[in-house]
């Protein structure tokens, strides 16, 4: 199936053509691999010495062999793009990456300080709000209310609740303590932390989760038979170490295309002339020409390199670059805590968010999804990765904020931090004989090699954004007014409409669909009626009136009142 479906794809018309992509990121890898189909000459640029970017993955002789990552992450119903794709990947000469390397869904729940964690699944079909995030009923219909608003606008949520910051957008219908498990979810859910990600993405995200009509069946595993990943359902993880399942086998499929890549070789700058990119100097000194150019570079780096090219600063899609990056980088950071004995957990795949810790830390343990056939270093049998989401809230033990921590610092607070989660565990000994998670022996804690520790604040050689307030607006289309010039990266244009993986994967087809009109690129999809009342609130935001349920409610109101003075008079 996956070798006829490949050997079947469309050769382009302009077969001979030659692509320069530059970064080998999710984005850039995609947009390689549509290219490589259609038969163009391809060579990717990439500063690391490996593929994957903010998703790669890294095993070092000097952490005992202990897998890390930049952040663990996982896959939505609504991936759709991401799905499609890495069915067309080989796993093996029979099957897909689809086929092999994903998990079942998780369970995600709200592990607090004092009392119980919290689950959202005792609904089959639905998250129950109130279970997960302590609600009143009351504040679950605000709540929903609040939710439904900016999920019936289109050009009002965009512009006017992209700027609103998500906490203080539910501040006045939530419970103080609410409002703080609400927005734990943020970082660890979002991808973006609570001080700065907007209103807009964080109810987009939601609606996304809960209305996406694509339906992705699975084969039948030793966990059971076949099954479904659909909306209102857990998201899936890979089944190994990101770079060892997926990427390697990626690169090593793009090679089999033709495609040549190019390690620790960065863009240095672009060359300009009557309206196309003439070529690109690397790093290095050497020159590259291509027809086709694609800047699939994290914005910080292609903002750097449109500083060193003034000639196309001011050109539209790329001026936008320097608004993109005002709010600095997102500092996330992750961490591996290696145990020398193996940890039950009483469900299956348990994700926790530590609701009430200071630098919003999640936590999942790795072998809960990569069962027994990916080692997890020497001497560790259970394996924890834990990610830091807030970086901007002082810590109980230093008082300082992550991005103020020495390395020492950072691990005294997370240390600390999940030592305070009575949740936490009291989850670990229910499964392990009545044994505290602190009683288990450490074998190695390692925080991902990339972040540098200082006096000046933490550091990353590849600094990551992510959706916050104020960026919406100068997020860039991949198409931009240089003929042989695209973007591609999860900061351009997607209906996914937030950094994560799909965004990724759907910009870099885009960027290809640019050149290749007949790519097919699955947009996000919505309820009818949403459809419907998104076009109608856009003509009541073009006239500066009230979203369209406020209206909606105003006119239920009058007409309410009308005919009972209609009933009482007549």
């Amino acid at each position: 199936m996956l070798v006829e479906a490949i050997s079947k794809s469309t050769e382009s018309s302009t077969e001979a053509k030659s692509v320069a992509i530059f970064g080998s990121g999710i984005a850039g890898l995609t947009a390689a691999h549509e290219f490589a189909k259609l038969g163009y000459k391809v060579k990717i640029f990439e500063a690391n010495a490996d593929a994957g970017g903010f998703f790669r993955s890294a095993r070092r002789k000097e952490d005992q062999g202990m897998p890390s990552e930049y952040s663990w992450h996982g896959m939505g119903p609504w991936y759709n793009n991401f799905f499609e794709l890495i069915k067309e990947i080989p796993f093996d000469e029979h099957s897909s990456l689809y086929d092999n390397i994903l998990s079942r869904p998780v369970v995600f729940g709200l592990a607090p300080n004092s009392g119980s964690a919290h689950f959202g699944d005792s609904h089959s079909s639905n998250v129950d709000l109130e279970n997960l995030f302590s609600m009143t009923t009351k504040e679950k219909w605000l709540w929903c209310w609040l939710m439904g608003k900016a999920w019936c606008s289109n050009t009002r949520s965009s512009q006017k609740y992209s700027n609103i910051n998500a906490k203080e957008a539910w501040r006045p219908y939530l419970a103080a303590s609410t409002l703080s498990t609400w927005s734990s979810t943020f970082g660890p859910w979002v991808g973006s932390d609570w001080c700065h990600v907007s209103f807009h993405h964080v109810a987009h995200f939601f609606r996304k989760q809960l209305v996406t009509k694509y339906c992705y069946r699975h084969q039948a595993d030793s966990e059971g038979g076949p099954w479904e990943h659909k909306a209102r359902t857990g998201w899936l993880l890979l089944n190994g170490p990101s770079s060892e399942v997926w990427f390697d086998k990626w690169v090593d499929d793009l090679k089999q295309k033709q495609v040549e890549f190019y390690w620790q070789t960065p863009l240095h700058r672009l060359s300009f002339e009557n309206n196309r990119i003439t070529a690109a100097e690397l790093d290095n000194g050497e020159t590259v020409q291509a027809d086709i150019y694609v800047l699939a570079l994290n914005p910080f780096s292609a903002a750097d390199i449109l500083d060193r090219t003034p000639l196309l600063q001011n050109q539209p899609q790329l001026n936008l670059f320097k608004s993109l990056v005002q709010q600095g980088p997102h500092t996330q950071v992750s961490f591996r805590i290696g145990f020398k004995e193996k940890m039950s957990w009483p469900r299956k795949r348990c994700a926790l968010v530590i609701s009430d810790s200071a630098f919003n830390l999640t936590l999942f343990a790795q072998e809960q999804a990569w069962g027994e056939s990916s080692y997890l270093g020497d001497d560790i049998q259970s394996l924890w990765t834990v990610t830091a989401c807030v970086s901007k809230v002082p810590g109980p033990v230093h008082g300082l904020c992550l991005e103020q921590c020495t390395e020492e610092q950072f691990l005294d607070e997370v240390l600390f931090q999940l030592k305070q989660s009575h949740a936490l565990d009291e989850l670990v000994k229910k499964a392990n004989g009545g044994k505290s998670w602190q009683d288990f022996s450490i074998v190695k804690i390692k925080v991902w090699h990339e972040w540098a520790f200082s006096p000046e604040g933490i550091t990353s050689a590849q600094p990551k954004w992510v959706n916050s307030t104020h960026t919406q607006q100068f997020m860039p289309q991949q198409k931009t007014s240089i003929s042989n010039l695209v973007l591609a990266g999860a900061h351009t244009q997607t209906t996914a409409d937030v950094w994560s993986i799909e965004a990724a994967v759907e910009s870099g087809k885009l960027a290809v669909k640019v050149f290749e009109p007949q790519l097919k690129v699955i947009p996000q999809s919505n309820f009818l009626v949403l459809n419907i009342l998104g076009k109608v609130d856009d003509v009541l935001y073009y006239f500066k009136l009230p979203n369209v349920l406020d209206v909606g409610l105003v006119l239920i109101v009058l007409l309410s009142v009308s005919a009972i003075a209609f009933g009482i008079g007549g």
